[in-house]
């Protein structure tokens, strides 16, 4: 029961889910169609599309041990292929005239996962805790309370991630520092600019 419970957990948590929702909800919340549809295609299109593709291909043909790239050896190429992809949107982003919001949270998703690829040389963090993490500082200006629900929720989703045997309790705090620190200065770059 426990193991049916942490799988539901850390799928339901999975950022492949959580970001793309956010992104698609958030913008059509408070943008324009035309600009939300915009910036939902090249996020979701461009990122998270293609991710999701080279992710079933690399678990499927045995490349990587499960979707989850949870080998800290074989998690290397998850960052050559999604840093360009981060990279890309952003630069895209700001030379279409993005929000500064969207476009610094584009830019901070690439700045995470950056520190999370330099810290991968050492420890195996939490992707799913990292980024659910981050996701709650990106609610917070929208929705206090709901922000502070998913920055709640990221420590089940830490949880799930220990009990699949997918992350140390080590690795799971390494995972919640590096989304705190960069959420937190995301919030406060957003106040300056």
């Amino acid at each position: 029961m426990k193991q049916t419970i942490a799988k539901c957990i850390s799928f339901c948590g999975h950022p492949l889910l959580t970001i793309p929702l956010f992104v698609t909800i958030t913008m059509f919340a408070t943008e324009d169609v035309r600009k939300a549809a915009l910036v939902t295609f090249l996020i979701v299109s461009c990122i998270f599309i293609p991710l999701f593709i080279w992710l079933y291909v690399k678990s499927k043909n045995g490349t990587t041990t499960n979707f989850d790239v949870s080998d800290r050896k074989q998690r290397k190429s998850l960052f050559v292929f999604i840093l360009p992809l981060l990279m890309l949107v952003t630069i895209i982003l700001y030379n279409t005239g993005q929000s500064k919001t969207v476009c610094l949270s584009v830019f901070f998703g690439l700045v995470i996962t950056f520190v999370s690829q330099i810290i991968n040389l050492r420890i195996k963090s939490s992707l799913h805790v990292s980024m659910t993490i981050y996701l709650s500082f990106l609610i917070i200006p929208l929705n206090y309370q709901l922000g502070i629900v998913v920055f709640i929720l990221s420590g089940l989703i830490g949880w799930s991630r220990i009990v699949l045997g997918r992350h140390t309790l080590k690795e799971v705090l390494w995972g919640g520092g590096i989304g705190l620190t960069v959420g937190l200065i995301m919030l406060y770059t957003e106040q300056l600019v």
